[in-house]
């Protein structure tokens, strides 16, 4: 694995390059092919964050963003978010291994159309934003369409850098 840290401020020792180093060689242990982990390290005022890229096969990118009041705490913590991410998606692909892509439940072909298969469905539950975000975290998609709770018309949340979130409401 490829390593690339980058400090955005002033310093004179590599104490933190080498504590980020031996701290990333352990993610190894929880998903082998991991190409390459750019870490960029800030320091802001009393905050000091750290955002942490890793690049695996199959284009899959994983992404931890950590701010704290000490360097060392928030490389720490963006590790452990790395890592949580790693086991999850090793665990999917295992999975999928295992037993094979799910089936498509209800085929819909048209009459000169494409073949359109439904791959999931949920329940059609009015949501607020908060609550969407909620389920959103809970499930391993990368976007969530739900009912706004408001006004019942249909809308989409998703996953944005720095742990915000994105909400797509249609106009009338």
């Amino acid at each position: 694995m490829k390593v690339h840290i980058v400090e955005r401020y002033v310093s004179d020792s590599d104490a933190l390059e080498k504590y980020v180093e031996k701290k990333v060689e352990t993610l190894s242990r929880y998903f082998d092919k991991i190409l390459k982990l750019d870490v960029i390290m800030e320091v802001e005022g009393a905050a000091h964050r750290v955002q942490m890229m890793g690049y695996l096969v199959n284009r899959k990118v994983v992404k931890a963003a950590v701010e704290t009041n000490d360097m060392y705490a928030s490389i720490d913590q963006a590790v452990d978010k790395l890592q949580r991410q790693l086991v999850r998606y090793k665990e999917r692909l295992r999975v999928l291994r295992k037993t094979g892509r799910p089936e498509p439940t209800s085929p819909r072909t048209g009459p000169t159309g494409p073949r359109i298969v439904v791959v999931d469905d949920y329940p059609r539950k009015p949501m607020t934003p908060e609550e969407a975000a909620l389920e959103l975290d809970r499930s391993d998609h990368d976007f969530l369409v739900f009912f706004h709770a408001v006004d019942d018309r249909p809308a989409v949340i998703f996953h944005l850098e720095d742990e915000k979130y994105g909400l797509i409401l249609p106009r009338r």
